[in-house]
């Protein structure tokens, strides 16, 4: 119990005043993601990364499908830019590339010399198809594992 005589210090903070702890997370997720494979097989990997994805991009899902394209330029473009990623994207006839030349999660991961597992980039192509299809999208990502370079592309679906 606190003396009477000691102040409570409160402090008033913004989370924009806070700094950006994303790159932190990555390595949570590695630790999932073999807790996961390792307890339950790599279905079970896979049908988290579907979960979080339906829930925490759904806001991204939906701009997809009503801005097309667009949406998942910027926001690729807002993500690699905060993380400090070595990225180019363009468009190739009707579909977004996305050219990672240095994943800013693995770089971190990797320069902090965290534990990382070679099924960390199946998130990209799990988050990404789930974030897609409910949008009429489609999408490739071509890596090798742990290697933090990757091709991504995004198209419409063809009907």
């Amino acid at each position: 119990m606190k003396n009477k005589s000691e102040k409570i210090k409160v402090i008033d903070r913004k989370a924009s005043e806070n700094e950006y702890m994303h790159k932190d997370f990555h390595g949570t997720l590695c630790y999932v993601i073999k807790y996961l494979e390792d307890n339950y097989g790599l279905g079970s990997v896979e049908q988290y990364l579907q979960q979080v994805a339906k829930t925490y991009f759904l806001p991204l899902t939906q701009k997809l499908k009503s801005e097309g394209l667009k949406a998942l330029e910027n926001h690729w473009r807002e993500v690699f830019t905060r993380e400090d990623g070595k990225f180019n994207i363009s468009y190739e006839d009707d579909k977004l590339v996305l050219v990672v030349k240095q994943c800013p999660a693995i770089a971190h991961l990797k320069t902090r010399d965290m534990f990382f597992t070679d099924k960390f980039c199946l998130t990209t192509k799990v988050v990404n198809k789930t974030i897609c299809q409910p949008a009429g999208y489609d999408c490739s990502c071509e890596y090798k594992p742990g290697k933090g370079k990757c091709i991504q592309k995004f198209w419409k679906e063809q009907k």
